[in-house]
């Protein structure tokens, strides 16, 4: 019996990220605990902007002309590792705010922000860091898993088209919506590609490895190299298709 593709992408993705925490530690600025009085305040104003970036979603999707017969999913805030995660069986998006991160959490996005002179980013440079890439990025990836229940598209499909098509629809949508969030993660898996190793065997395909792997890979490090190829091809593709287009296509082989 096959894990749930949530569950695994869930690990997976908490497991690449952490990987990044590693290599962050040793050179990082250490962050502070979170405070339970900070995270109070900071929830109203983090959910609706969350809430808000949903509705965005939501109201462009229904330009592609096809209803969903589901709602919006419901937003939890909530440390969650992976940095987000749609789950279809409750119809619900966790999200995180960056006052309930841990310190190690928090260490990935000082190293994401350092400078290249080598200075020491301060806290406002890695909360932009974790709003772009946790709160923009991986958000608008989740809606696209919502996209894909709102299509019942997902029953007896391959993992490695199930997620690269929520990254197709994310890097379409941003470079539509707010080409400077596109712009910023590209480079960004780059990089991940280069620091963890290409765990394809020679001589085999990519899709075909992940999917016949998927349930070993989804708990370690190894997972992060696939997400940002599939990210990595997702920016390739030329033409680069629209954002109602990856809807439209949505289930397609």
């Amino acid at each position: 019996m096959h894990a749930p593709y949530g569950y695994l992408h869930g690990l997976g993705i908490a497991a690449g990220f952490m990987l990044l925490v590693c290599l962050a530690a040793a050179d990082a600025q250490v962050p502070v605990a979170p405070d339970a009085r900070a995270i109070e305040a900071a929830k109203p104003a983090a959910m609706a902007q969350m809430l808000s970036l949903r509705d965005a979603f939501v109201k462009a999707a229904a330009g592609s002309g096809m209803a969903c017969p589901i709602p919006p999913p419901a937003i939890t805030l909530t440390d969650i590792p992976s940095y987000g995660n749609y789950d279809p069986d409750t119809n619900s998006l966790q999200t995180p705010i960056w006052e309930l991160l841990k310190p190690e959490e928090r260490a990935l996005f000082y190293r994401l922000a350092r400078q290249p002179s080598g200075g020491e980013p301060d806290e406002a440079a890695a909360r932009r860091e974790f709003e772009i890439g946790a709160r923009r990025w991986v958000f608008i990836h989740e809606m696209g898993h919502w996209w894909q229940a709102c299509r019942k598209v997902n029953d007896g499909r391959k993992p490695y088209a199930f997620e690269y098509e929520a990254d197709r629809i994310a890097a379409a949508y941003w470079r539509e919506t707010d080409p400077e969030v596109a712009r910023h993660m590209q480079p960004i898996f780059h990089g991940l590609m280069e620091h963890a190793p290409n765990p394809v065997p020679s001589g085999k395909d990519t899709a075909a490895y992940f999917n016949d792997n998927y349930e070993k890979l989804g708990p370690t490090p190894a997972y992060i190299w696939f997400q940002s190829q599939m990210c990595d091809r997702a920016f390739a593709e030329k033409p680069p298709p629209s954002f109602l287009q990856t809807l439209r296509e949505t289930g397609h082989p």
